[in-house]
């Protein structure tokens, strides 16, 4: 181990001696070389490759996307022993929340990839890389970019909006937060450019132009525009006369993060109780396990109550895969049944109740429950119940 040691120690001092005389000529490198990293159609895809995988970074895939809107909803509580998350699971989240600050910057790091395929692309020299393939790329990007700030916007409202690059450090890093309404419009200025440019009609794992409209719906919805809500929601689904009923619970998967045995997750792990070597992390609150009516066969494909010492979900049902990261669970991102709901509940919004049943008690016949009733009394807290016994999580939504 000592003559190890040595080698290296004389191998870098060698290094040293040889490299020494230019110092003097070197500059601080404080940006990125984006002429090098957009060479041609090859590195392009590797950058568009890196946006994804941007997004299966650990601290998102746990944290940014599931547990911490989790622990503020009525569905999930704090179980776990990190003080930051137990802070998100008591609704008193302190400015110097690690976990909140960890979140935020591998957001902002996969929006600044996704800036520089938006900006680089365009550039690129390469005959063999078409202009429709150039587009398409960009729209994948912009969608990526625009489902980011849907969900910070939603989160935590004004955040700072960056649609460029950032190469350079310094005071360029301060960026001011940018109101609502001009995070939703650049939201919906990417979401449209998505819809026309993207390639893809649908993929369950990449952005797409079904996934363009889907979140299109979702951000309608939000803003109160119910009929753009409807349309798009409609769009999204393909069809005004579309039925939730036989598509099988969990199939209906318009766009989610995939993951593969050799590129995989951990949430079994943090979702998983003791029993099976997880953390257990988050659990289903009392609230979301009553939710539940009785001949619900949801409930059992959502929690179990038996099989360990504590209610668990089964969200992440990769159990065996330990903390190894090899777990292929997706994140569902988007599915049918949002879209079902979100036309639901936008045809209650506008007093449409002939519509707004219909499309609601698709959800519960697809499940074999009984008709219920939506009006003008009842429609709020009968909507809230079905999203939160169907999940407000993308993957048990519906």
């Amino acid at each position: 181990m000592k003559s190890i040691i040595k080698n290296i120690f004389i191998f870098l001092t060698i290094i040293g001696i040889f490299s020494c005389t230019g110092l003097d000529d070197l500059a601080p490198i404080n940006s990125i070389p984006s002429d090098t990293a957009f060479a041609n159609e090859a590195s392009s895809t590797a950058a568009l490759n890196g946006v994804y995988d941007r997004m299966q970074d650990g601290d998102l895939v746990f944290d940014g996307w599931l547990a911490l809107p989790q622990f503020f909803s009525d569905e999930g509580n704090a179980t776990g022993t990190f003080p930051t998350r137990l802070e998100f699971g008591n609704l008193n989240v302190f400015p110097a929340n690690g976990t909140m600050a960890t979140v935020f910057t591998e957001y902002y790091i996969t929006i600044n990839n996704a800036n520089n395929v938006i900006a680089e692309v365009p550039d690129v020299v390469d005959e063999s890389f078409t202009a429709e393939e150039r587009a398409d790329f960009i729209g994948q990007a912009k969608l990526i970019r625009a489902q980011i700030y849907l969900h910070l916007v939603s989160l935590w409202g004004e955040v700072p909006l960056i649609t460029q690059p950032t190469i350079d450090v310094g005071d360029v890093l301060n960026v001011a937060k940018s109101s609502v309404a001009d995070i939703y419009a650049q939201i919906a200025k990417d979401l449209n450019d998505a819809t026309s440019d993207i390639t893809a009609d649908a993929s369950a794992i990449r952005a797409s132009k079904q996934a363009a409209n889907a979140l299109t719906a979702r951000m309608n919805l939000y803003q109160g525009q119910w009929q753009a809500a409807i349309d798009k929601a409609v769009a999204a689904l393909g069809d005004p006369n579309f039925s939730l009923v036989g598509v099988p619970y969990l199939d209906d998967v318009i766009y989610s993060l995939g993951f593969t045995a050799t590129d995989g997750n951990v949430l079994n792990f943090f979702y998983g109780p003791s029993d099976f070597g997880g953390r257990y992390s988050i659990g289903p609150t009392a609230t979301f396990m009553a939710a539940f009516e009785v001949d619900d066969p949801r409930f059992l494909a959502t929690i179990d109550t038996s099989s360990a010492s504590v209610p668990f979900g089964t969200k992440y049902p990769s159990f065996g895969a330990g903390i190894s990261g090899t777990a292929t669970d997706p994140i569902f991102f988007v599915r049918h049944a949002e879209m079902v709901m979100i036309i639901a509940e936008a045809y209650a919004e506008m007093g449409d109740f002939t519509n707004a049943n219909a499309w609601f008690n698709q959800v519960r016949q697809r499940v074999g429950l009984a008709d219920k009733t939506l009006d003008a009394g009842n429609h709020v807290d009968m909507i809230l119940h079905c999203l939160l016994y169907t999940s407000p999580s993308p993957r048990d939504r519906g």
